[in-house]
């Protein structure tokens, strides 16, 4: 009878592990929630060790013939892309980055993903931007005067290029030596949408060459805000015209004022207007016809600007230019140093600074002016060179010419395969030590 309750309470004890250990494992595994993108975290494996898997590389190329001995041109050069696993830093999450630098020459470049969306649906693309310009290495700070002109976009029809007109762009910012998320949103007008991230070091009109020129992107998603709108009923029929005479408007009576003779005192105070509060900060953009950086007498307004104005990592105020001599004012603005940046669609071409920095001061008013033209025909299309991106609802993206991609795809189906197996491993683990259990049991009650 003992030997039948052992037997019973083990196999009972065998039933309850298997449970315990099956129950998890056969479960549906965590949903990703509503992120969209393909290895949002920049994480290995990275294609020809370079680019993130999934991701695709752009960069814009102006050519040697730009390039000026003061560096005040605004020139770009091709930069080099890397995974950046070494420096706990430069890694906002997991356990890589994408890495985008080059050193001494300026560059304009970025990554680009293209996934399938919902016509009409509204969507938020972020990803966190880190960067750092210097003459010396870490753990050397960042020149906080170097401007990197980090920002993102989305285009909401899928065309997978970063320069289409339709892409819509968030901010500027520098963000040196810090993480900053950065966040735009856009309507997707078909059924692609491409997210884009950029940096361009190439400011015209100061010089920014140094020996380090580098960002980081890490931590993105691409989420749905807004469904489509539904569709409605028809609006009901205008009533018919009156036949009757018409009815003359309603007027509310007001009370009839009354004059007194009482005298007012002279001694009575007015009231004072109250000063405005914080610091007031106008912008406004030019024509610069001649590109001398100068608003001269004959030169009138530039409309379709872009401006942005930012304190710290916030971004506190954005509007666009309407082309008049009336400039856009940000009023009450907290004392402290703010950053203004100039935006110009893909028509224009900036010919002053693309970003000023103020000291605010309380109840000053400060005027600023960015200069911009229309591009010269010649130069209508930047000259760029991108990589094309595949279609993640389709299969992995896989560069055309990497041979060794297969073997980045095998290495996750063996991944998931072990993940699969794991649970079994375990559980035949447990039937063996129970098993030994048993026969020691057993043994004793036959002593």
């Amino acid at each position: 009878m003992k030997k039948k309750h052992l037997l019973r309470l083990i196999i009972t004890l065998m039933v309850m592990l298997i449970a315990i250990q099956v129950s998890p494992t056969s479960a549906a595994p965590a949903q990703q929630g509503a992120n969209l993108l393909q290895n949002p975290g920049f994480e290995q494996p990275y294609d020809r060790n370079e680019i993130a898997h999934g991701w695709g590389p752009w960069h814009n190329e102006t050519g040697a013939e730009s390039k000026d001995p003061e560096c005040v041109s605004g020139y770009n050069y091709k930069p080099q892309w890397s995974a950046e696993v070494v420096s706990p830093q430069f890694i906002h999450d997991g356990s890589s980055s994408q890495h985008v630098g080059m050193q001494f020459d300026t560059w304009k470049a970025g990554m680009l993903q293209t996934v399938s969306v919902t016509p009409g649906s509204t969507y938020r693309f972020t990803v966190y931007g880190f960067g750092r310009g210097s003459n010396e290495p870490v753990p050397a700070p960042s020149d906080r005067a170097l401007n990197m002109q980090m920002q993102i976009g989305i285009d909401p029809n899928g065309s997978g290029v970063w320069y289409d007109s339709d892409v819509v762009w968030s901010g500027q910012a520098s963000p040196h030596d810090q993480w900053q998320q950065f966040t735009v949103e856009a309507t997707a007008t078909g059924d692609k949408m491409t997210v884009v991230t950029s940096s361009n070091w190439g400011v015209a009109g100061v010089s920014q060459c140094r020996r380090f020129l580098d960002v980081w992107y890490d931590t993105a998603a691409l989420v749905e805000v807004g469904p489509p709108p539904t569709a409605t009923s028809p609006p009901p029929p205008p009533p018919p015209p009156a036949t009757s005479t018409p009815l003359p408007p309603t007027v509310t009576p007001t009370p009839e004022f009354t004059p007194t003779n009482t005298p007012v005192p002279t001694d009575t105070p007015t009231a004072t207007p109250e000063p405005p509060k914080g610091g007031i900060i106008c912008v406004n953009a030019f024509a610069d016809d001649n590109a001398n950086g100068i608003h001269d007498a004959s030169e009138g307004h530039m409309a379709g600007v872009t401006f942005t104005v930012a304190k710290g990592q916030a971004i506190v105020g954005q509007a666009i230019a309407p082309g008049t001599e009336s400039p856009v004012c940000f009023e009450e603005l907290e004392p402290g140093s703010y950053q203004i940046a100039q935006i110009v669609p893909s028509r224009l071409e900036m010919t002053t600074a693309a970003n000023a920095v103020l000291e605010v001061v309380e109840g000053k008013t400060y005027g600023v002016e960015f200069g911009s033209r229309i591009r010269p025909a010649d130069s209508a299309a930047p000259a760029t060179v991108a990589s094309a991106v595949a279609d993640n609802s389709a299969a992995p993206t896989v560069d055309a010419g990497t041979a060794d991609d297969g073997g980045s795809v095998a290495a996750d189906e063996a991944s998931s395969g072990l993940s699969a197996y794991s649970g079994l491993i375990v559980m035949v683990i447990a039937v063996f030590l129970l098993g030994v259990l048993i026969f020691v049991a057993l043994r004793k009650q036959s002593r």
